[in-house]
């Protein structure tokens, strides 16, 4: 029976299925970790456009300038000579299984080496960015990091935003993490890896046990990464293991008094061995047999902890905060972080004193360098000193802290401001130019922040975009900072303000920002010569012709940060010597020795460099800074090498700087000029009435292949004295089709050292010189055709000597040395 339409069961209505809901807790803790990304990076940029804007670039010490010495090492040739820096500190010992007479990069801990690679390989792959420009970035990406990471750490101590971000603000501003992010030292690095321990232990506080072990797991990897840094970071480990200890608050009583006993045990050790002074000998006995140097140790601890002009708190004022705000943790019963800071600052204050005994200061440096990691920790101490002066509950302590930053802010800016050799140069005479003078700690005139502003009105500011007229700089950074200060301000009053929509184009700006400027650095910064065209020629020339294994001597530092600079390729292999000590620095300044033995011209050192790599290498290129037309100049190390070895020849560049000069020498030894050897082929030749050319020697004898430089030592004497200079001209020519192969580089005698109007007469001239046979040189016999000539002023134009004796060509104006090479496969 069939049903109805009415009977049927109707089809049941179903109900959309309920949307998933976020839960509001999950969306309310998702748009606080947003808020506070977007407050963290606002606040990297902010902290890297303060530093870009005083921004400098210069190695202003030896251990900045060997630390970029061994990162371009490192990144070009795989190896941790020190090349660039040669000149600083030459080897002591050169031993003959050395490829290369150079020192070793002698820091054991090379983490910051390989983290800043990157940005050379960056300068290297982009078109006009300096080396040194790149590289100077590190540490002003790790100080902005740092400064943001003690803002996530003051976060998760549980203090707000505002107050977290005084406290980085403070730190990032007005202590010595703005002088030392314009330098290459590690402290910084070592700095922001105890920081980033710190920093794990305090987010696996309160966490599920497996959650706690991976924040101690990270934080000992942190450490160790500190100590790869600089393995002084270890003395960082008592406080590293108190930090991860429960609150005293929250934990039994007796932690209190392990506390206590922990903080009162290095305090009172400082203050005993800053007043036993000097130690008692059974005591420095002691400290000696373990390694270590008690001699300074008391005086060191009263210079980084005591003294107003080189102590912590005398150079970072605003760190004398971190002592009322210890005191007020401990008011509450929280003494975890005052004994953390306690800890820190004894264990590197007497750690680096009895480690590195009279280096206790740490060279040309801004005081005190070695306690510089302690900065970030000791800040963090000041956070309930901010929490009270934001929550408006103490008027005094918020004048005070103003009034510790506006100072803090003067000594960092004056510490930025200049280079700091400038300080020990505007000391009075009986400093000596020490930095460590004891003046300079405790007498205010005398003070850093004192003296450098004094040498403003004649040196100016030596920021990188002052000093190459870069204006642009300056205006985008500082509108940049501007700008992400007022977003900061505004999303700090409301987090949904529409600024936040700001925060990451701001954020994302400041790369290009960087990358423009910079760029705009690379012709035009005078401290690296960056505009000097003749120098960029010069190097672009060695880059393309040549070869792997070969060096470029730079005869002194002049050129150095240039090289430094600019030079891209991983050929020729630069090695700076010192000056001279023949070498006279200007016209203004006297050479340190007078002699006219070849043995006086260089230190022993730099004659036993340059004979350890003439022994190993078919040639040396030499970029000079001299020139003949320098009268002033006696140019030692172009007449040791001229002396010595083959002048090959100097090469022609299309400018006309007499101050750049690119010189090819060949390192065939030459033949002592004091022994009586009186060469090997009598010539027979006779030019004009008096010069004679006694004899011809070719080193390395008759047969030579295709592309092979030829070494020939001419031996000159002369009848009479000479009035006329003339120039020496030398030809490898195939006789057969009277074509020239080859031709010298003309040249007076001996490279221009012994002109001939300065012969005696009967005397003998020794005249090295060598030049390259083509890669295409027909095989077969050549011949060596040799001519002397003079410029005369009469009819513009050169005139020849006659050839008097001997075989000649060309109307008798070109000699014909009695000798054939054959070219060879």
């Amino acid at each position: 029976m069939r049903s109805s339409p009415s009977s049927r069961s109707a089809p049941k209505a179903t109900s959309p299925s309920p949307m998933p809901r976020l839960d509001a807790g999950a969306m309310a803790a998702s748009r606080k970790l947003l808020h506070r990304a977007r407050l963290c990076l606002l606040l990297i940029v902010l902290m890297a456009g303060v530093y870009l804007l005083s921004f400098r670039a210069v190695p202003q010490s030896g251990d900045t300038l060997r630390t970029f010495d061994a990162i371009t090492s490192y990144a070009r040739f795989g190896d941790w000579l020190l090349d660039e820096s040669n000149w600083t500190e030459l080897p002591q010992r050169i031993r003959a299984s050395y490829k290369l007479p150079l020192r070793k990069y002698d820091v054991e801990e090379r983490l910051q080496v390989r983290l800043a690679l990157p940005l050379l390989q960056l300068a290297q792959s982009l078109p006009r960015f300096g080396n040194i420009h790149a590289v100077w970035l590190f540490n002003v990406i790790v100080t902005a990091l740092a400064v943001a990471l003690i803002f996530l750490l003051a976060r998760g101590m549980g203090y707000g935003d505002t107050t977290a971000l005084l406290v980085a603000l403070s730190s990032g501003l007005a202590t010595n993490l703005w002088a030392y992010s314009q330098a290459l030292f590690r402290e910084p690095l070592a700095a922001f890896f105890i920081l980033l321990s710190l920093y794990f232990l305090q987010l696996s506080r309160r966490r599920s046990w497996w959650l706690r072990l991976l924040g101690w797991f990270c934080a000992a990897g942190a450490l160790l990464l500190a100590t790869q840094v600089k393995m002084s970071a270890a003395l960082a480990l008592p406080a590293v293991l108190v930090f991860a200890l429960p609150e005293s608050d929250e934990a039994p009583s007796w932690l209190a008094t392990v506390y206590k006993t922990l903080l009162a045990a290095p305090l009172l050790a400082l203050a005993v061995f800053m007043l036993l002074d000097p130690l008692p000998e059974a005591l420095l006995d002691q400290l000696a047999g373990a390694g270590l140097a008690g001699e300074y140790i008391s005086f060191a601890l009263r210079s980084y902890l005591l003294s107003p002009g080189a102590s912590l708190w005398g150079t970072s004022p605003v760190a004398l905060l971190a002592v009322a705000g210890c005191l007020l943790l401990a008011r509450r019963g929280r003494w975890r972080l005052p004994t953390t800071i306690a800890l820190l600052v004894a264990a590197y204050a007497l750690g680096h004193a009895l480690l590195v005994g009279r280096h206790w200061f740490g060279g040309l440096s801004f005081p005190p360098r070695f306690l510089t990691p302690v900065l970030p920790a000791l800040m963090l101490g000041s956070a309930p000193v901010f929490q009270r002066i934001w929550q408006g509950r103490n008027r005094k302590l918020a004048a005070l802290w103003v009034a510790l930053l506006l100072y803090g802010l003067w000594i960092q800016f004056s510490a930025v401001s200049l280079s700091w050799r400038h300080y020990g140069e505007s000391l009075p005479a009986e400093s000596g130019g020490l930095a460590e003078w004891l003046p300079s700690m405790l007498q205010p005139q005398y003070f850093r922040w004192f003296v450098l502003p004094r040498r403003w009105a004649d040196l100016g500011f030596d920021f990188v975009w002052t000093r190459a007229d870069l204006p642009i700089w300056g205006i985008s950074f500082g509108i940049l900072v501007t700008a992400i200060a007022a977003c900061l301000w505004r999303i700090l009053r409301d987090p949904a303000s529409r600024w936040r929509h700001a925060a990451l184009p701001l954020v994302f700006l400041c790369l290009p920002l960087a990358l423009l400027n910079l760029s705009a650095t690379y012709t035009k910064d005078p401290r690296t010569r960056s505009q000097d065209s003749a120098l960029r020629e010069a190097i672009q020339y060695l880059e393309e012709h040549s070869r792997a294994d070969d060096v470029l001597l730079l005869g002194s530092n002049d050129y150095a940060d240039f090289v430094m600079n600019h030079l891209d390729a991983d050929q020729p292999r630069p090695i700076t010597l010192p000056r001279p000590l023949a070498q006279a620095a200007s016209d203004k300044q006297p050479a340190l020795v007078e002699s006219s033995n070849p043995n006086d011209w260089l230190d022993e050192q730099s004659a036993r460099a340059i004979q350890h790599l003439a022994q190993r290498q078919e040639r040396l290129w030499l970029l000079a800074e001299t020139s003949p037309f320098m009268t002033w100049s006696f140019r030692p190390l172009e007449r040791y090498l001229a002396l010595h070895y083959y002048p090959l020849r100097e090469v022609t560049l299309g400018h006309n700087d007499p101050a750049v000069r690119l010189l090819e020498y060949s390192t065939a030894a030459a033949f002592n000029p004091l022994s009586a050897y009186a060469g090997d082929i009598a010539s027979g030749l006779r030019y004009g009435e008096h010069i004679r050319l006694d004899s011809i020697t070719l080193p390395n004898g008759l047969r030579y292949p295709p592309g092979a430089s030829i070494e020939i030592l001419l031996y000159w004497r002369t009848n009479a004295p000479l009035a006329e200079d003339y120039t020496v001209a030398i030809f490898v020519v195939d006789a057969g089709a009277q074509r020239v192969i080859a031709q010298g580089q003309d040249s007076p005698p001996q490279a221009g050292f012994a002109p001939t109007s300065d012969w005696n007469t009967l005397a003998g001239v020794w005249d090295n010189r060598a030049l390259r046979l083509p890669d295409d040189a027909p095989i077969g016999e050549l011949q060596l055709w040799l001519a002397l000539y003079r410029w005369d002023e009469e009819i513009g134009d050169i005139r020849r000597l006659p050839v008097t004796r001997g075989q000649a060509v060309h109307q008798g104006e070109i000699g014909v040395l009695p000798l054939t090479i054959v070219v060879v496969h």
